[in-house]
């Protein structure tokens, strides 16, 4: 790790083991995922955090506001505003002015954002590869498993 100290380190005071509570699993795997794609962009750019990454990881999808993505990430503008500051003065995102609303700004990606956002999925890939040879016959449970439990924590939709 090329940080002090990781989100997977500060999950050890916790250390499940195989009975533990299912939340303290899931977390512990969402930790040790975030590790090894900020290790991958760690050998292009060490100032990138957790963060950076879920902003560039909704850019990525398509040109956004940043109300957009502050309420895709359940913050406030003012939140994520600094991150995103970041990203435009490392080069990563591109901040225009939002044609059918002159006081918004609209985030895209530069080429080397594209580039980062590439080599982010890339390694998302790799680890989902990697956990289904890892699971083989049971990845699929696991999904579905995993799944359920989002799906059902998802608010009522009217």
């Amino acid at each position: 790790m090329s940080r002090g100290r990781s989100a997977t380190d500060a999950l050890t005071i916790v250390d499940p083991g195989p009975g533990a509570r299912i939340h303290l699993l899931a977390r512990r795997v969402g930790a040790i995922v975030a590790d090894r794609l900020l290790d991958e962009v760690h050998q292009r750019d060490s100032r990138l955090r957790t963060g950076h990454m879920r902003v560039l990881a909704l850019i990525d999808a398509e040109p956004v506001r940043i109300v957009d993505v502050a309420a895709h990430l359940g913050t406030t503008k003012q939140t994520v505003a600094p991150t995103v500051d970041e990203l435009v003065a490392w080069g990563y995102v591109a901040r225009t002015v939002d044609e059918n609303d002159r006081r918004a700004r609209i985030l895209t990606l530069t080429p080397e954002g594209e580039e980062l956002t590439a080599a982010m999925l890339g390694r998302s890939v790799s680890l989902d590869e990697e956990f289904g040879r890892l699971l083989g016959d049971d990845v699929e449970v696991c999904r579905s498993a995993l799944w359920r439990i989002i799906e059902s924590q998802r608010a009522p939709r009217d």
